[in-house]
């Protein structure tokens, strides 16, 4: 951690970069997702809804950590609330990202996966964290989640938890050292030969 890394809001005119960085940690999932198999299609339509408000995917719920002026991560916290309320706002702003057959689509695609980010109350929830390829290994993962925790504990919530690939072993290694434990494991295997991945694993943090 010898580089200082500094946190400011996302702002939507930097929806190539958010988007790029949210992609980095959805993985195959989210060009599966987002642009039914296209990697430039998923980045198109996540740069609509990061530069959209109130989404899931908004510029509105990003973090960026910078590194002398250049952002070098991301970091998307939920709480239950926010959750649900971004959620909604999603459906609404499909329609301005995909035609209807797309949606369809979308939705379908979606299913299997409609319960995995249901917050509890406890919680807040670390929706997305990235470190750009060209900023690894500096430490800044743990800058990104030493911010999270300290906004959990801001918002008296004793939880910290997040979802990862189950085959994602150096991002369990991140959490792991910062003490995070599994609680579960879910396995999506009928939609392995599409995202690439077995299923995720949830993981927790008491603080």
């Amino acid at each position: 951690m010898n580089q200082p890394l500094n946190f400011r809001p996302a702002e939507a005119s930097e929806a190539a970069q958010g988007a790029r960085l949210v992609l980095l940690t959805l993985h195959q999932f989210g060009d599966h997702l987002f642009g039914f198999g296209d990697h430039a299609r998923a980045q198109s339509a996540l740069e609509i809804f990061f530069r959209l408000p109130a989404n899931r995917f908004s510029h509105e719920y990003a973090l960026f950590g910078c590194c002398d002026g250049a952002i070098a991560g991301i970091l998307m916290l939920f709480n239950r609330v926010q959750m649900r309320r971004s959620m909604a706002v999603t459906a609404a702003h499909m329609f301005k990202v995909y035609r209807l057959k797309e949606i369809i689509k979308f939705l379908e695609l979606m299913m299997p996966y409609r319960n995995e980010e249901n917050i509890p109350q406890d919680e807040l929830y670390i929706g997305h964290l990235a470190v750009d390829e060209k900023y690894r290994r500096q430490g800044f993962g743990l800058r990104l989640l030493e911010y999270a925790e300290n906004e959990a504990r801001a918002q008296g919530k004793p939880k910290l938890t997040l979802l990862t690939e189950i085959e994602n072993s150096s991002a369990q290694a991140l959490y792991n050292k910062f003490g995070f434990k599994i609680t579960n494991i879910i396995y999506f295997p009928a939609q392995q030969q599409f995202v690439g991945s077995a299923g995720d694993v949830r993981m927790e943090k008491k603080l």
